[in-house]
Order: structure tokens, then C-alpha cells, then sequence
């Protein structure tokens, strides 16, 4: 079965890898977009207003490390699956030897290679083009990995459950809008949590889009304690399960649907 898995993975990559203009684009599209906040937020700096109780260090090294990590943690599965759903390529992918859950995982690590490319080279130039902050610890380091791998991971099985959904509606097209703008907002993206609405504030506490995102690069600063970065770990296996139980009772409900509506 990894055999398979990886075969498909290598198979996506290859593919995504051969259009190497693309991701050029991809890299020069998220320094603009990096250097875009960056500029607005030293106007806001300049005028003595302090953000958050961050420095304009801190608010850099923020926006650099959110969208270096944008493509790396939300460059998903959606996108193709919305294709296959459109051209009628989901019967075929239904019928194939390896189930349905793995196969898209195979794609979502072939999609993982390229993505993590182009976050990591988004992430260098723009670390020579601005004065960043390193990692507080070598510790803190291993945690903000091991949050980035478990984000991924939270990110592919919430993709999963609303490429099941897609079944119903034969398109993706306004589902995946609405995923971008979730994951945006509640990820800390835009913005750091901190700047929300109470209101919005408590229901990105509650889901596990801020622990993709925003929870990362605050243990890169150093402003969790060991403790705390462990609750969080906790909480995201618990989303991961929950995520997962979720994706398998609607694929199941999905299938049967299908089936007759196949006749």
C-alpha cells in the first residue's frame, strides 16, 4: 500500500515539477504579497502605533512565515478533486485497486513536494530581503515542525470531508472559495488572532485552523510554554480523528448515493 501511495505521489510531483514557470510565478506572486504587508504595516509602525505587542521584527517574521507556509499547509486536494468530480474521472477513481482516501493522499504528498519547494524558497529570499528573526530554540524549532505536520494533516482530512460534499453539488468551485476564506481568516493569516473581534476570537481558539497557522510561528517566538505546545498537539489529534471519523461516514453515504443514482 505505501508502494502505491508513493508511486502516485512521485507521479503528481513529476507532473507539477515539469511546469517549472509556474512555480516561479508562485514564489514571485508571495514575496509581492509579503512585501505588500510588510510596507503596510511599517506605515502603521511609523505612526507610533504598537500591533499586537509586537515589533515590527516580529510582525515581518510573522508575515514571512504565514505565507511561506500558505502553499505548504493549504496547497491541497480540492482543486483536483473538483476536476475529477466535473470531467467524470471519480468513477474511474472509485474503481481504482488503492482506496479512494489513500489515493488522494498519494496526490496530497505529491502536492506536499512541490508546495514545500516553493515555501521554502519563498521563505529564503524574502529572509535576505528583510531583517527576520530566527527560531527562539532549537526545541521550539522541532515543535513548529512537528505543529506544521499535524496542520497538514488536519488541512487534508478537512479537504477530504468537503470533496465528499462536492458529490452532492458536482462542483467545487464555491466550496473551495469558502475553504480559502475559512482557513485565511481562522489560520491567522490575514492577521493575527489577537487583532479579532472577541467574538471571532473565541471560535478560532475552539477550531484547529489557528493551530495550522498562527499557533506555529508563535512557538517559533518562543510564546508558548513546553506545556502548552503539548496541549496543543493533544488537541490537533483530537481534531484529526474527529475529521477523520467525519470524511469516512460521509464518503460511505456518498458511495451509496452513487450507487443508486448509478441505477
Amino acid at each position: 500500500m505505501i508502494k502505491k501511495i508513493w508511486a502516485i505521489a512521485k507521479q503528481d510531483a513529476r507532473e507539477g515539477l515539469y511546469y517549472r514557470f509556474d512555480l516561479l510565478l508562485y514564489i514571485f506572486n508571495y514575496i509581492v504579497e509579503i512585501t505588500v504587508y510588510t510596507f503596510v504595516w511599517l506605515a502603521i509602525y511609523n505612526t507610533g502605533n504598537q500591533v499586537a505587542d509586537m515589533s515590527f521584527q516580529e510582525i515581518t517574521t510573522y508575515y514571512v512565515l504565514v505565507i511561506s507556509l500558505y502553499p505548504i499547509i493549504f496547497w491541497g486536494i480540492n482543486d483536483i478533486m473538483g476536476e475529477a468530480i466535473r470531467e467524470g474521472e471519480i468513477l474511474r477513481e472509485l474503481l481504482n485497486p488503492i482506496s479512494y482516501f489513500n489515493y488522494y493522499f498519494g496526490i496530497r504528498i505529491g502536492e506536499l513536494i512541490e508546495s514545500t519547494i516553493v515555501g521554502i524558497l519563498t521563505f529564503i529570499i524574502c529572509s535576505i530581503m528583510f531583517k527576520i528573526l530566527l527560531p527562539s530554540s532549537l526545541l521550539n524549532l522541532i515543535f513548529f515542525l512537528l505543529l506544521i505536520s499535524f496542520a497538514i494533516v488536519v488541512v487534508y482530512f478537512f479537504e477530504l470531508i468537503l470533496g465528499v460534499i462536492a458529490f452532492y453539488t458536482d462542483s467545487l468551485w464555491g466550496i473551495e472559495m469558502l475553504k480559502r476564506a475559512i482557513l485565511s481568516i481562522f489560520s491567522g493569516m490575514i492577521a493575527p488572532i489577537t487583532l479579532f473581534p472577541e467574538f471571532l476570537q473565541k471560535i478560532a481558539y475552539f477550531l484547529p485552523f489557528k493551530d495550522c497557522i498562527y499557533t506555529p510561528v508563535n512557538v517559533y517566538f518562543g510564546k508558548l510554554a513546553t506545556i502548552e505546545i503539548l496541549q496543543v498537539l493533544l488537541k490537533q489529534c483530537i481534531w484529526i480523528a474527529i475529521l477523520y471519523i467525519v470524511a469516512k461516514l460521509l464518503f460511505k453515504k456518498a458511495i451509496k448515493n452513487i450507487t443508486v443514482n448509478g441505477g
